[in-house]
């Protein structure tokens, strides 16, 4: 009996990047005229190398612009692989971006990852404190 695999779940979200690539490639704008104001101003920190897009870092560094999905299945690498352990949202897309990748729902999908890691709720942090402040007893 042959099964088919179930085919992954697309994200019916468009690319984060279109709007950006527009605007650096043909000058165009959305015809909304605050998304066009929002588009301009975050297009100044992207550049185009060899048909790719690239964020500059504050520092300086170029960082690949890759699609969200691209992005959850790299944070996921990270966190199983071979430098997999159970960190922080933050860390792990410190991880992702000192590897010179950017994606701008990074943290969000990071914090989704660890949120449904079994692994990670597991070693989470205990809280070893009472649930009631503590009463003291006068010595009679």
């Amino acid at each position: 009996m042959d099964i088919e695999p179930e085919p992954p779940a697309s994200d019916d979200s468009p690319d984060w990047r279109y709007p950006l690539l527009q605007r650096l490639v043909d000058g165009t704008l959305p015809p909304d005229l605050a998304e066009a104001r929002r588009v301009a101003r975050r297009a100044k920190t992207f550049v185009l190398l060899d048909g790719e897009m690239y964020k500059r870092s504050p520092s300086g560094v170029l960082m690949r612009c890759i699609p969200r999905q691209e992005g959850i299945k790299l944070l996921q690498d990270v966190h199983s692989g071979a430098c997999g352990h159970h960190v922080a949202p933050w860390t792990l897309v410190g991880n992702a971006f000192r590897q010179g990748f950017y994606w701008p729902t990074a943290v969000a999908d990071a914090t989704e990852i660890v949120r449904t890691c079994e692994g990670c709720q597991f070693y989470a942090r205990k809280i070893h404190l009472p649930a009631q402040a503590l009463h003291t007893i006068p010595i009679t």
